[in-house]
């Protein structure tokens, strides 16, 4: 009993139960990835997660630096993370835009000196979501220690 070599060489294309399964297939990963890249319904939770990450960065950069660095919350939906003070200056200042519907509720400008205290008051960063979730970035006063609420 061997192979059918002629029965094999003739099947050629697929069959209909195979094209339905590959493209029912398809659309089941369709509806599963497509939620992934939609960056418009980001959560205030990891906005404020950037947002505390770039506060730590300012606050490294003023050790670092050996001077005062300040980063600037204004109301809205921006903020302004400063240039890097150095002589050799690696990181130019840059604007950081938060996603539709996140915005700046309580802003201020943020100043670490050379040893990476806050200069002035405990200090708070309050950011909201358009769907009435809000996340509070506190800094301490004389640790510059971040927290999120």
């Amino acid at each position: 009993m061997g192979i059918n070599v002629r029965f094999l060489k003739n099947q050629k294309g697929s069959t209909l139960i195979e094209i339905i399964s590959v493209i029912l297939v398809m659309g089941i990963i369709g509806v599963v990835a497509a939620p992934m890249f939609d960056t418009s319904t980001i959560d205030v939770s990891v906005a404020g997660d950037t947002a505390q990450g770039d506060i730590q960065y300012v606050q490294e950069l003023a050790m670092t630096r050996d001077q005062n660095v300040s980063i600037i919350f204004n109301p809205g939906s921006s903020y302004v993370v400063p240039a890097d003070p150095g002589t050799e200056s690696v990181y130019p200042a840059e604007t950081r835009e938060f996603p539709n519907g996140i915005s700046i509720t309580t802003g201020g400008t943020i100043t670490f000196n050379s040893f990476g205290e806050k200069v002035g008051g405990t200090q708070s960063i309050i950011l909201s979501a358009s769907n009435g979730d809000t996340v509070t970035i506190t800094i301490e006063q004389f640790t510059g220690r971040t927290s999120i609420s």
